[in-house]
């Protein structure tokens, strides 16, 4: 007896039926969010530039348009996915494919009354979304593994005073403070991610990805991380993986019971479509693993420079003397970067220079606000130019002077105020970066 002849003498229960349908039509809908997800990253990891997906041209279209005409917001969805998957676009996507699922769950029933069963489409799904949670899985995990998610302890970050941290800021912190938790962290998401892929590991690899991505949920709910809709979606479909032995695990693990081996339906009864699907499952997470690596190290060693290539003026400078040649000067930062950073009036003078990277330093003002700038040193002509991303009509342009190792003089321009400055460098140590580990410690250490 064929797989196709067992499977049809199987008769699922009317609910059953119904339920699967809307599932299956949703869990495809969403699964195919997420491939179109990783097209945009892989896109942007190879050209360097963020691209639409497959699926973005007709949903930039239908979602804006839902939640003007039929949710009534009061406000035109313009901003789509970005850093944050937490965004109006992103709530009326998941509520329009909600909505999609149901019409074809009545459609399709309505259609499809006297089949028996799904039994071959459920591992068809299965298949898929296994693909899908590996997918997101090895993403994420990699960032970790690699410690380039959560970057380092910059100067900029440690000079920030704890109660200016947003959540989500201190929550960056804790993990970039410590890269082996991190890297822990990650390699329990790429253990999960490559268990998925194959068929028979497919139970632990969603039992493992349920407890980290449970810990990753409660973390984005407590910090306020805007990722809690796709955790939430990852957490629910490593749940659904492991809901066929669900009975099983229960027998073993609470009722001290023995469990029989779960019947194995094949994907097709051609063997050649069933080999494709294992080939398939392979070479993805190859070339997954193989491409998140290679970018993974890269960006690590752009983003973590050795002490050698530093810039000589890495460091914390601390301004003594801050002298404007005009009175009354003009404002020293633009109306938009005031608006920005809250400014009140007399606290624009500088504090501190915190020379980091080239794209990681940073503007201490005198109220305690830092401003994170882009700084280019020209060494050979000693000149320094300040930018900042938040509004290209700000730059500031210095002539500077090293006296010894620890000062330095600057003779420019802010925002076109002539300006001089005399700065020494602070010999602050970070608690945070000296404590190291201790196996022994005879008191806690606040």
């Amino acid at each position: 007896m064929n797989a196709q002849t067992d499977t049809e003498q199987i008769y699922w229960r009317f609910a059953t039926r119904l339920a699967f349908r809307f599932v299956f039509c949703y869990l495809v809908l969403y699964c195919l969010y997420i491939f179109s997800g990783e097209q945009i990253i892989f896109q942007y990891l190879i050209s360097g530039r963020l691209m639409d997906s497959f699926a973005d041209p007709l949903w930039h279209h239908v979602v804006p348009w839902v939640g003007e005409h039929v949710l009534h917001l009061s406000t035109y969805i313009t901003i789509f996915t970005n850093g944050s998957g937490d965004t109006t676009y992103d709530y009326v996507l998941i509520l329009c494919e909600l909505f999609l699922a149901v019409v074809a769950t009545v459609i399709w029933s309505a259609l499809d009354r006297k089949r028996p069963n799904y039994r071959l489409l459920y591992e068809w799904l299965r298949f898929i979304v296994r693909l899908a949670l590996a997918m997101e899985m090895l993403d994420y995990g990699m960032d970790k593994l690699i410690p380039v998610q959560f970057g380092s302890l910059t100067l900029g970050t440690l000079s920030t005073r704890v109660g200016d941290l947003s959540p989500e800021s201190l929550l960056w912190t804790f993990m970039a403070a410590s890269k082996p938790y991190t890297i822990f962290a990650g390699f329990g998401e790429v253990l999960a991610g490559v268990l998925l892929l194959v068929p028979q590991l497919a139970t632990l690899g969603s039992l493992i990805a349920i407890g980290v991505m449970a810990n990753v949920f409660a973390l984005n709910m407590s910090y306020d991380v805007p990722v809690k809709l796709a955790s939430f979606h990852y957490l629910l479909m490593a749940a659904f993986l492991v809901l066929p032995d669900a009975q099983r695990l229960l027998n073993v693990l609470v009722f001290n019971r023995t469990a029989a081996p779960r019947p194995s339906v094949p994907l097709s009864s051609r063997r050649w479509i069933n080999q494709g699907a294992l080939v398939l499952s392979a070479l993805l997470g190859v070339v997954l693993l193989a491409s998140l690596t290679h970018f993974g190290l890269q960006r690590y060693a752009m983003e973590n420079p050795t002490a050698a290539a530093r810039s000589p003026l890495y460091g914390v400078w601390t301004v003594d003397e801050f002298n404007l040649s005009a009175k009354p000067p003009g404002p020293l930062f633009t109306d938009k970067l005031v608006a920005g950073m809250k400014i009140a009036p007399g606290e624009d003078r500088w504090a501190e220079l915190i020379i980091d990277t080239p794209s990681g330093s940073a503007i201490g003002l005198s109220n305690g606000a830092l401003d994170y700038v882009t700084l280019r040193l020209d060494t050979a002509n000693g000149t320094l130019s300040v930018a900042d991303q938040a509004d290209p009509n700000w730059n500031c342009k210095f002539v500077y002077q090293r006296i010894g190792e620890q000062r330095l003089n600057l003779q420019g321009a802010i925002n076109g105020n002539s300006v001089s400055l005399k700065l020494h460098r602070s010999q602050r140590p970070s608690r945070l970066t000296s404590r190291g580990f201790h196996w022994i410690n005879e008191f806690s250490f606040f």
